[in-house]
């Protein structure tokens, strides 16, 4: 192709098809950016999505665009509203995680007899375990040897 061709994406109809499509993007915005919470959250997922391409909208489309921007700023405000709200709940989950924590240990400090009783009891389990394997071990040999010498008799 010569430098004088045009290219079809260059062609006022393509740039006059480009706008229509981003004046039903701005209507399709406006109207889902008005709805309840549910439906903006939706919304901000589908303008997450990457399914438009708004890097490749040049700034006359942008500046024509107001509304579509409006929407886009609804979408984002309601976004951080609601993350700011689950990260409030997760900050008073941490700090009711800690506080049970610290009445726990606390729990522990004050019933120093039962927890004592705790560890004992641990110890002995423990205790216990290794007299049966030991013990285990004792019982299987002696009754391997004694089989093995009546079978030799």
């Amino acid at each position: 192709m010569d430098e004088d061709s045009v290219h079809i994406s260059d062609s006022d109809e393509a740039k006059a098809s480009v706008s229509r499509l981003l004046k039903a993007i701005e209507g399709w915005a406006t109207k889902e950016s008005q709805k309840g919470e549910l439906e903006l959250t939706a919304f901000g997922a589908a303008l997450a999505s990457g399914i438009i391409s708004f890097h490749d909208f040049t700034s006359k489309d942008c500046r024509n665009s107001q509304n579509l921007i409006g929407a886009v700023a609804r979408a984002k405000q309601h976004i951080e509203k609601e993350h700011k709200k689950f990260d409030s709940e997760i900050d008073k989950m941490h700090i009711k995680f800690a506080q049970e924590m610290e009445e726990l240990d606390l729990k522990i400090i004050r019933d120093r007899k039962e927890f004592k009783n705790y560890l004992i009891s641990v110890i002995y389990a423990e205790e216990y375990n290794k007299l049966r394997l030991a013990l285990t071990n004792i019982f299987e040999t002696l009754d391997a040897k004694s089989k093995y010498e009546n079978a030799s008799t």
